[in-house]
């Protein structure tokens, strides 16, 4: 039986010594590496012994470093309570063993050469001596394989393989942790202790095999073993027919093609999970090769220019669209690396942030714009919801509120709507939303914003970029106002809500096919919106890709026409301005005929046409608790628009009739002296 054992042991030693004779583990004097022995020619004996073995598997041979290591950690596996790594054990049976092992080298504090025992001798405190290491015989600092004792950026080891954990949402979905469930595919190995397995070292990599960076996984080159030893642990919902495992943009970038492509081209698709994160060396989290949006404008790459990313020059290029580069938009580039896809979970009328002290979507202490804030990118797949056809080049061919595959997998928040022009009481999170406004109101709203300093929609803070009060969308869109561009629900659902009751809720008819223009005169009453379908980039006509990443137009608009509600020149658009045919650049042009509309002025005499359209609308279109997008002059900034320190509004009562009369409005400091509107008829929407 002893001979038996032995001989296996010899055959083992035999074929790890065939795999790595010709790899930088070869660390004798015949070794390939620039690592390597002054002399000695045995190869296993820097890890193992065939006798008297110290702690380690198996015969272990080397010294084991004592190290203290500050270990890999994250909020979101905090939040999501996954069990986090523990510090490698030099216990042999205990978790981070076998990685520990790996780390008497790579960890830079232990010798290369420091061996208990060659040919029988023990060498106490001396050293095999080596070629290229530092003085004291341990790792440069300076080579790529060097890890030390900061495993806080670099892949977890010493971690459980747990595929069940996961959080719920508002809604009832659910985030998984998203592993291979039950195992990972092989040849990922696991190791078990006390009846949990684990992830070690060399559950990826095999020191003895010959192939680049001593992957188990050997399915081609570099980029594609990487990729593949990625997915054979984590199982991403979109992955398969995501664009970031699709697309065949090239790199352009010789030390990506040489290092993953092994010298040839190295495709997106080709590099898969490699394009945005790395198991060593992170600079982001989670193991993301740069900050959060760096990675995604350059990838693998050194530089934008090289990468077919999101960067400058790049295959989509949103670095141009972001501000600095454009007066508007979601500052992406200035607000870095605060972000965990939990987020969501931590809004204002949360009662904590988990872990304390971390971020949330909250404006007060954690006020952030991150790409995964909007994108998933493993879900993420081509195809916005203008497709390519759209004639205008702007809007979809066929209206939706829908997420479109851009924004799939994104988390969101529905607002629970109570009464009309009201902050929402309460907001349900979504692991995944389902429309895009979900997506926009986690900042946009009470649950980014916070409490109403005055008990309206206005908000506590103020734009950096237009110096305006900001307000909360989910209180203008909310289905129960008077009015609103239909984002949330169609205008005919809204009237329905209310039950076409003045007494509640929206109740004016939708606009008439005439009043509308394509795409937005087909079924009209029955459409959805998205709010990228007035907020974008400024030539999403065929130029900029699509989306609200930045734009030198004021508040993102976009079509067309981006002014509002001001001409270049500064002056107030007026009902003259329909008149006369002289509306170019006016917003609200791009999608309403407003020539067919009377109560524009179109018939009436000359001394009206000066009535701005601020005086009657609210400069903040999303919606109003007035029919009709109407405000009253008691509103506050900045629905009542402060044009030269005069506020515009002049409105006192207003309700929608099918037919017109002078009495469906009443604003008395608009018409005076007993003409126009000058007479309080009463039941007029009221104003909370």
């Amino acid at each position: 039986m002893f001979f038996r054992i032995l001989l296996i042991l010899l055959i083992s030693v035999a074929v790890a010594n065939a795999g790595i004779v010709n790899t930088k583990h070869n660390l004798s004097v015949t070794g390939p590496g620039t690592i390597k022995a002054v002399s000695e020619t045995e190869i296993c004996v820097f890890c193992h012994i065939p006798h008297h073995e110290r702690e380690g598997v198996p015969l272990w041979n080397r010294k084991m470093p004592t190290s203290v290591y500050n270990l890999y950690d994250s909020e979101f596996i905090s939040r999501i309570n996954y069990p986090t790594p523990q510090q490698p054990s030099e216990v042999e049976g205990q978790p981070g063993i076998v990685s520990r092992q790996c780390l008497s080298c790579h960890d830079g504090t232990v010798a290369i050469g420091a061996v208990y025992i060659v040919r029988g001798t023990e060498l106490g405190n001396s050293v095999i001596q080596m070629q290229n290491v530092n003085p004291d015989g341990t790792l440069p600092s300076t080579l790529r394989t060097f890890i030390g004792t900061d495993l806080s950026i670099h892949h977890p080891v010493a971690v459980e393989y747990n595929p069940n954990i996961q959080k719920t949402f508002g809604d009832g979905s659910v985030k998984t942790i998203e592993l291979k469930n039950p195992n990972p595919d092989p040849p990922i190995k696991l190791y078990t202790y006390n009846g949990k397995q684990y992830i070690e070292c060399t559950s990826c990599h095999d020191p003895h095999k010959e192939n680049k960076q001593f992957l188990r996984v050997d399915v081609g080159n570099l980029a594609q073993d990487f990729k593949q030893t990625c997915m054979s642990c984590h199982d991403k919902p979109g992955w398969t027919v995501g664009a970031h495992n699709t697309q065949t943009l090239v790199y352009n970038d010789t030390d990506v093609t040489n290092h993953y492509g092994e010298g040839s081209p190295v495709s997106v698709a080709d590099l898969g999970c490699g394009n945005c994160h790395t198991p060593h060396r992170a600079q982001g989290k989670p193991l993301l090769r740069k900050i959060e949006e760096n990675t995604c404008f350059t990838g693998a790459s050194s530089s934008s220019t090289t990468a077919p990313c999101h960067g400058s020059g790049g295959a989509k290029d949103i670095y141009f669209l972001l501000p600095s580069l454009k007066t508007y938009g979601h500052p992406v580039k200035t607000i870095s690396d605060i972000h965990t896809v939990l987020d969501v979970l931590y809004g204002y009328t949360s009662a904590e942030v988990d872990p304390a002290g971390t971020f949330s979507v909250k404006f007060s202490d954690s006020k952030h714009a991150e790409c995964m804030d909007c994108h998933n990118p493993h879900k993420a797949s081509p195809g916005t919801h203008a497709q390519n056809s759209d004639p205008s080049g702007w809007y979809p061919q066929n209206p939706s509120n829908l997420v479109s595959n851009v924004l799939s997998g994104v988390y969101g928040v529905e607002p629970v709507w109570p009464a009309r022009w009201t902050q929402p009481s309460s907001f349900t999170t979504m692991a995944e939303a389902q429309k895009e406004y979900q997506i926009c109101m986690k900042c946009h709203s009470r649950w980014g914003l916070g409490d109403s300093p005055n008990g309206d929609c206005t908000t506590q803070f103020t734009s950096s970029q237009s110096n305006i009060v900001l307000t909360d969308q989910s209180c203008e869109f909310n289905p129960y106002n008077r009015s609103a561009h239909p984002v949330v629900m169609t205008t005919n659902e809204m009237l329905n809500l209310s039950g076409g009751s003045q007494s509640a809720g929206r109740y004016a008819d939708p606009l008439t096919t005439a009043q509308l223009l394509p795409p937005w005169n087909t079924n009209v009453g029955n459409q959805t919106m998205y709010c990228s379908d007035c907020h974008g980039a400024e030539a999403e006509d065929g130029v900029d890709p699509r989306g609200p990443h930045g734009s030198n137009a004021k508040f993102m608009l976009k079509g067309p026409n981006t002014n509002w509600p001001t001409k270049d020149n500064g002056d107030l658009y007026t009902t003259g301005d329909v008149k006369a045919g002289t509306t170019n650049g006016l917003f609200c042009t791009n999608c309403h005929d407003l020539t067919q509309a009377e109560v524009h002025m179109m018939t009436s005499p000359g001394p009206m046409y000066s009535i701005a359209c601020v005086e009657c609308h609210v400069a903040v279109p999303h919606g109003s608790p007035i029919s009709r997008l109407i405000g009253y002059e008691t509103m506050p900034e900045p629905y009542n628009y402060n044009y030269n320190g005069n506020l515009q509004l002049k409105m006192r009562g207003f309700k929608w009739n099918t037919i017109l009369d002078s009495n469906d409005a009443y604003a008395p400091s608009c018409g005076g002296g007993g003409m126009c509107h000058n007479w309080n008829a009463g039941g007029y929407d009221s104003y909370p």
